[in-house]
């Protein structure tokens, strides 16, 4: 009889370790759905830090071709005053007037070419500025 109760206290004590370690502790599932959780997220982060950098890149051209559309104009209306300066129009101090709009180098970076000190006012640069936008 010692024999058979020896034998089933052993058995037991075999089991309880297996059954323990099969059964996965609430503690044990919470980590796993962390673990997925925090793949997820360094996913998205990566794909929102694309993102943020493709929209910086169109923002930074954006601002330097609005730069460039600035001293475009000034262009134009500069060389219409030099045209009315020209034709002997009095009364307004249009030669003084004249000096060229800096535009950082805004047309440099979007590549574009300003054309300034004309005789005329022009389309050109406006025609160029279109075709850098939608393509010729």
């Amino acid at each position: 009889m010692k024999r058979i109760l020896a034998v089933i206290l052993l058995l037991v004590a075999v089991m309880i370790p297996v059954s323990g370690a099969g059964a996965a502790t609430p503690q044990a599932k919470q980590i796993k759905t962390l673990q997925k959780q925090v793949k997820a997220l360094q996913s998205q982060v990566k794909t929102l830090n694309s993102k943020v950098n493709l929209t910086y890149s169109i923002a930074v051209v954006n601002w330097r071709a609005t730069a460039c559309t600035l001293a475009m104009v000034a262009d134009s209306f500069q060389a219409t005053w030099a045209t009315l300066d020209n034709a002997g129009i009095s009364g307004a101090p249009f030669a003084a007037l004249l000096t060229p709009l800096d535009d950082y180098g805004a047309c440099t970076d979007v590549g574009l070419t300003r054309q300034t000190g004309l005789g005329l006012p022009s389309w050109t640069p406006f025609t160029s500025f279109l075709s850098f936008l939608y393509g010729p």
